[in-house]
């Protein structure tokens, strides 16, 4: 079975954390684009970036470009051979489904019966309407703010010192540990059925019931 491949697909998506223009800054950076080039991947169109890039290369890849901000889509690839394999047309009139068939249900009307025309089969209960006093609220005029919006200082992330390794790169090297060396030279094995534990034998108690009757 071939491995599955992928697709990074780009549509103008970015993080919350920061606007279009930084947006577009990184973008134009990690690709090494002018910016009015790199503003034209941001109009909402999907645009593949990198293809048939397998599993790992893809998840690194994105996870690149999420820290930079910049959002993408991770697409699997369908092989033309295998779609067609998947869709056959059957003969005309071929049934697709069996529908299988189930039973009305019974309902037993013997003990309902129908009133005459007019005839009010539940009795409305008149509800007294409630009276608010109003007296301490006042309207103000239209456009006034209510409640002020604290304004939050959005992060200045500097990443010009950011870049993206080619597809396969080692990231990190795994440190090797070498294995315990253990003094074993105080122990000793056994011969095979020798008894580790001797299991001590206690004498069963004597209890003397002459005396001992049943009510």
């Amino acid at each position: 079975m071939s491995e599955a491949l992928f697709n990074i697909v780009f549509k103008g998506r970015f993080t919350s954390n920061i606007d279009k223009s930084k947006a577009v800054l990184h973008f134009s950076k990690l690709f090494k684009l002018p910016q009015n080039k790199a503003e034209l991947f941001f109009d909402g169109k999907a645009r593949t970036l990198k293809k048939d890039l397998n599993l790992d290369q893809a998840s690194h890849f994105r996870k690149a470009l999420k820290k930079a901000g910049l959002r993408v889509s991770l697409v699997k690839q369908i092989s033309q051979e295998k779609s067609q394999k998947q869709l056959t047309l059957s003969e005309v009139g071929v049934v697709i489904v069996n529908k299988p068939f189930k039973a009305p249900k019974k309902f037993d009307t013997s003990q309902l019966h129908l009133d005459e025309v007019g005839i009010k089969i539940v009795e409305a209960k008149k509800v007294e309407a409630r009276e608010f006093d109003l007296q301490g609220f006042q309207l103000d005029e239209v456009g006034v703010q209510m409640t002020e919006k604290k304004e939050t200082l959005k992060p200045d992330y500097d990443l010009s010192g950011l870049s993206i390794d080619k597809v396969g790169a080692i990231i990190s090297h795994k440190q090797k540990v070498p294995p315990p060396e253990l003094d074993i030279s105080d122990l000793s094995v056994d011969e095979v059925g020798a008894t580790l534990v001797k299991k001590k034998k206690t004498p069963k108690a004597d209890i003397n019931t002459d005396n001992i009757s049943l009510s």
